[in-house]
């Protein structure tokens, strides 16, 4: 009975994958790739930006909140499956 944990696990994973790859579909990430083949090969010199205040945009709060949800899933998996075994 203790694979239900490790079986949540796996699909809270798929679910978050095919959601951010959902959102790359809709955002066009992929929609220039021969673009996007060629940029390593570039040598191009960025310009610094200008020093001002820098928040932070909302996907890195939302990229935080799914890592913690990640770390609590797999710590709450690690807890279950450990539980089980000792019964």
């Amino acid at each position: 009975m203790f694979y239900l944990g490790w079986l949540m696990l796996i699909a809270l994973g798929v679910g978050v994958s095919l959601g951010v790859f959902v959102w790359a579909l809709k955002t066009g990430q992929f929609s220039d790739q021969q673009r996007a083949r060629y940029l390593p090969l570039q040598n191009e010199q960025l310009e610094m930006p200008q020093a001002q205040e820098q928040r932070m945009p909302a996907e890195v709060y939302a990229l935080i909140l799914v890592v913690i949800m990640g770390i609590i899933c797999f710590i709450s998996t690690i807890t279950l499956t450990l539980y089980w075994l000792q019964q």
